[in-house]
């Protein structure tokens, strides 16, 4: 689809027209962004809307877009419209690259995004516009090695003891899944005296994720919970043990870009056993608004994608740019003359935007 220069199909400039902009040199992935030059009055003063996009009544959506500001310190905010309108919390923008995120469940079969840009005095800079269907999105497990087989005698492979190590021990009779367990011996004092830690994962701001465990106890009546070591922690409740294998969870929203998952399991004066964590978010599946011109069709795969990352295109590849959740560069590969395959066996688990020169972007995990 050929668009004009100031022009974003399939999304429409409801209000403030003239502050929405296209922009070539700040962008997040490929080669177009949207310039928004707020103007201090309301959210919808200025206000870019998608066209309706499908959507099932009932069903889980997120919404989220990639966005900076030239000042830093103003908000902006998500909404919808059809059916019942939705608006989303007041986003604090600072000069690097967030994900600002809105959670919604549609009432109606055909949702608009809006794009609420108005509310203050900064210029803000638009990219990767995404919608997932939550409800139906098949899901990718962050933890590495959360059915605890990996490792050798009391150590865990990807898993640190970061309080109480005497106590944490490797199991393998009271297991749930496989030959080995955690067995945690609890102190009777604080929740993190006994703590087991996992890798950092890379996480989106904003999206929502849910840790579970299988647990049981050799006495009923203690309790356990999870937290997250990050920029910002967050703590889970605490949840009582019985006897018997039992899955609890724990859902919150990442506050950082990096973030490892806490197993606290101090509070009490019992053994605990553990087995098959998890750590699930959601991959995208609806829709993605780059802003580009027209360009050449790409196909990569597979995603999730393990070590080598397939590109068949209608035209030749010549360079890239891999970057992680947070915009920082982790991959450039320059100067070639057809990439149709690229190594991503150093890259750590997450998430990871693939941008090409000739304005392809492609977002992936790597597992």
């Amino acid at each position: 689809m050929k668009q004009e220069p100031e022009t974003f199909s399939p999304t429409g400039k409801t209000n403030g027209a003239a502050n929405l902009t296209a922009d070539i040199t700040n962008v997040h992935g490929g080669a177009r962004s949207l310039k928004a030059i707020s103007t201090g009055a309301n959210e919808y003063s200025v206000q870019l809307q998608s066209d309706d996009i499908a959507t099932v009544i009932g069903h889980s959506y997120e919404v989220s877009m990639w966005i900076k500001g030239t000042a830093g310190g103003n908000t902006v905010r998500i909404s919808t419209s059809g059916g019942t309108a939705v608006y989303g919390n007041a986003f604090t923008v600072t000069t690097g690259w967030q994900a600002c995120i809105l959670s919604f469940t549609a009432t109606a079969t055909a949702t608009k995004i809006n794009l609420d840009l108005g509310k203050g005095t900064d210029t803000f800079y638009v990219d990767d516009v995404a919608v997932y269907d939550i409800t139906t999105a098949p899901t990718l497990d962050f933890i590495l090695n959360g059915n605890l087989e990996a490792g050798t005698g009391d150590t865990f492979t990807n898993w640190s003891k970061y309080n109480g190590a005497a106590n944490l021990t490797a199991e393998t009779v009271e297991v749930h899944g496989g030959v080995r367990a955690l067995k945690a011996v609890s102190t009777g004092a604080n929740e993190y005296n006994v703590q087991l830690v996992s890798d950092a994962m890379n996480l989106v701001v904003g999206r929502n994720y849910t840790a579970s465990m299988w647990i049981k106890a050799s006495a009923a009546g203690s309790t356990v919970r999870f937290s997250t070591t990050a920029t910002s922690a967050s703590y889970g409740p605490n949840t009582t043990i019985g006897t018997t294998w039992q899955q609890i969870s724990y859902t919150f929203a990442a506050k950082s870009a990096s973030t490892r998952l806490n197993l606290d399991l101090g509070k009490s004066t019992t053994t605990f056993y553990i087995d098959d964590i998890t750590f699930i978010g959601a991959n995208i599946t609806l829709a993605n608004e780059k802003f580009e011109n027209e360009t050449s069709k790409a196909v990569f795969y597979p995603n999730p994608v393990q070590d080598n990352l397939n590109i068949s295109s209608d035209s030749n590849v010549k360079s890239l740019i891999i970057s992680d959740s947070t915009g920082r560069t982790v991959k450039t590969i320059k100067d070639a003359q057809n990439i149709q395959s690229v190594n991503l066996s150093g890259l750590s688990s997450g998430l990871y935007i693939l941008s090409t020169d000739n304005k392809q972007t492609f977002k992936f995990i790597k597992n």
